[in-house]
């Protein structure tokens, strides 16, 4: 969305360059098809005191600024199913017991379980945000989205999908702690132009507690689920709570007890 900013400046700029190339060349007709470097300065010094060129310079920014807005909304949109997996979680982000950096494996490792269904829970996610801000104005908090039995119910079924990747457990955690650990060490700017980031001997720090972290907490809600709480559960699943958890839990147990 932002790329669209960069393409109407530059729509501008050359929208200005052509404007400038037109007067040329009218000059040069009044003078015999010659322009000179004088003439030059004084079609640039007349474009630059036109108000014709301030009201093009108004509809340019106006244009920008409409960009970024509806970038920011679909930004807000698109950061409604993220927010919702990882909230169980956002204190440790927060207060840097959980390092940041990794959001962006753990929401790889999110989309990697669930993959093209994550884009269906992304826009009932952001629909059901839009429902509550209008609904609720001001007073809107991220709680009243994660409360929500909609939100509540997809989440619900983001855990069971972890759940069942992980009966393999030890497979799976091995997998995932490749996965927290990476650490991007280049950004492209060019098809061939890189610009390192660090000298790629530093991995991200994710330990055994860490990952007892995260799952005790992504998991801590579906415990002890109320009786309504559970015929959604069924209804969403077609499965029980302990049939969906029950050998996860266990491995996870083991994994915690093991020296």
């Amino acid at each position: 969305m932002f790329a669209k900013g960069p393409l109407q400046i530059r729509h501008a700029v050359v929208t200005m360059l052509d404007a400038f190339v037109a007067t040329a060349h009218e000059a040069a007709d009044r003078n015999g098809g010659n322009v000179t470097a004088d003439d030059i300065a004084k079609i640039a010094d007349a474009m630059k005191q036109s108000g014709e060129m301030d009201n093009f310079y108004r509809a340019v920014f106006g244009q920008i600024v409409n960009t970024i807005v509806e970038a920011q909304n679909q930004n807000r949109r698109v950061n409604a199913f993220g927010r919702l997996v990882v909230h169980p979680l956002s204190d440790f982000f927060q207060s840097q017991q959980l390092d940041r950096g990794m959001l962006h494996n753990f929401f790889f490792f999110v989309h990697s379980l669930v993959g093209e269904t994550e884009q269906e829970w992304n826009d009932a996610c952001a629909d059901i945000v839009e429902e509550l801000r209008a609904k609720l104005g001001e007073s809107f908090g991220w709680d009243d989205f994660y409360r929500d039995p909609r939100a509540e119910t997809i989440f619900w079924q983001v855990l069971v999908k972890i759940a069942q990747a992980f009966k393999r457990f030890e497979t799976r955690r091995d997998w995932l702690f490749k996965i927290m650990q990476h650490k991007q060490t280049s950004i492209s700017l060019a098809p061939n132009k890189y610009v390192n980031l660090g000298d790629g001997q530093d991995v991200a720090q994710f330990t055994k507690a860490d990952f007892l972290t995260v799952f005790d907490n992504l998991f801590a809600s579906v415990r002890n689920l109320s009786f309504e709480q559970t015929i959604r559960f069924e209804q969403a699943t077609k499965l029980e709570p302990k049939a969906a958890f029950a050998k996860f839990f266990d491995d996870l147990a083991e994994y915690r007890n093991e020296g």
